[in-house]
């Protein structure tokens, strides 16, 4: 591939990384990353690499020290290995991948993220979003007990995990829509296991959901419409949907994120041309955790990641029809805008900003 090439679509796909000071060290990865086939062993090398390196960046987030010259050489020893495998004779393994092509975005991503909620087991499934639905709720100064008996909708329900949050925490009907065919049997079949009534879900897409005007008291989209392909449409679907005086919440990525996402953009080049299906075999082959998987896989190959400023979607909310704007400054212990409101050492060099999670009304 040539140099031109592949500086263009590593600005396509990590547009940041051309600021971050770790920018030579990423390209070099890179680049000796691209050099590899796309036969199954040189794949499995790529995924073990990219948790070599997720996990690299994880205990740089926990040290104290400055965290720039610990990820130019994790960056280094992974080329380094890539280097080698790509110079050697590396075995071929036999392995039956099967790739899909997909005719929109949307149902890629559907896909992408209906097996990556399949594999959660009932403690990540059922206990771990109601706890973090309240810590974010409560340390941000948001009355749970307003909530009590509304309608909610959640809005890109994907394995329905918050939905349910929802619906413990008290509103009286919750309706999840998500475009994942496979997600959606995934949260019907959770619910019929549980018994757990009041809460209903539909097919359909956040760029046009599948209900009237005013329909919700309270509509909640989390981590949903950076994935799409016009997220701007998708702000106004959710204020569309929601009632006079009716309150939304919404996360959407950060910009800037530190070298949190500049890490997961480099990822995501070196993953770019492998099978979905075969990471997941890789990534528990390695033993990973299911909710290890789906938390490291859920950007790193997501077809679509669109980050964005305070600015940006601040405009876009009041553009849509939103009032009483507020961007949530708390999160869990692990959030990464709690480790920015903490001031811990280097948090904005390592997180930017920090999640970008808004709180308003129509």
């Amino acid at each position: 591939m040539g140099r031109y090439i592949l500086r263009d679509w590593v600005e396509k796909i990590a547009p940041n990384l051309k600021q971050a000071p770790y920018r030579n060290h990423a390209m070099r990865y890179i680049e000796t990353a691209s050099k590899l086939t796309n036969e199954p062993a040189h794949d499995l090398l790529r995924m073990y690499s990219v948790y070599w390196i997720y996990h690299g960046k994880e205990e740089i987030e926990k040290s104290k020290l400055d965290p720039i010259p610990l990820i130019c050489d994790l960056l280094d020893r992974n080329t380094a290995l890539l280097k080698e495998a790509a110079n050697s004779s590396f075995p071929k393994l036999k392995l039956s991948v099967f790739r899909k092509d997909f005719d929109e975005v949307e149902q890629a991503t559907g896909e992408h993220y209906g097996n990556l909620f399949s594999e959660f087991d009932d403690h990540h499934y059922f206990e771990e979003p109601l706890k973090l639905l309240r810590d974010r709720f409560e340390r941000n100064g948001i009355p749970i007990i307003d909530f009590q008996g509304k309608k909610a909708l959640d809005a890109g329900c994907g394995g329905g995990r918050y939905t349910i949050a929802l619906k413990k925490i008290g509103f009286g009907e919750v309706v999840g829509v998500d475009i994942s065919k496979l997600g959606l049997k995934n949260c019907r079949t959770r619910l019929a296991e549980k018994g757990i009534n009041g809460i209903s879900y539909e097919e359909g897409t956040v760029l046009n959901l599948p209900f009237k005007d005013e329909s919700f008291d309270f509509v909640y989209s989390n981590g949903v419409l950076h994935h799409t392909k016009d997220l701007v449409k998708g702000i106004h679907e959710v204020l569309r949907v929601l009632k006079p005086k009716g309150t939304g919440f919404l996360y959407l990525i950060e910009n800037p994120g530190g070298i949190y996402w500049d890490i997961i953009e480099i990822l995501r080049c070196i993953v770019k041309d492998v099978d979905f299906a075969y990471a997941r075999k890789v990534f528990y082959m390695l033993g990973v955790p299911s909710n290890r998987r789906f938390f490291i896989l859920d950007h790193i190959m997501a077809p679509i990641n669109i980050r964005s400023t305070c600015k940006e979607i601040e405009g876009w909310l009041k553009q849509a029809g939103a009032s009483e704007i507020r961007r949530l400054e708390r999160g869990t212990d692990f959030d990464r805008v709690e480790q920015v409101y903490q001031h811990r050492p280097f948090a904005e060099v390592k997180y930017g900003v920090g999640e970008q999670r808004y709180f308003f009304r129509k």
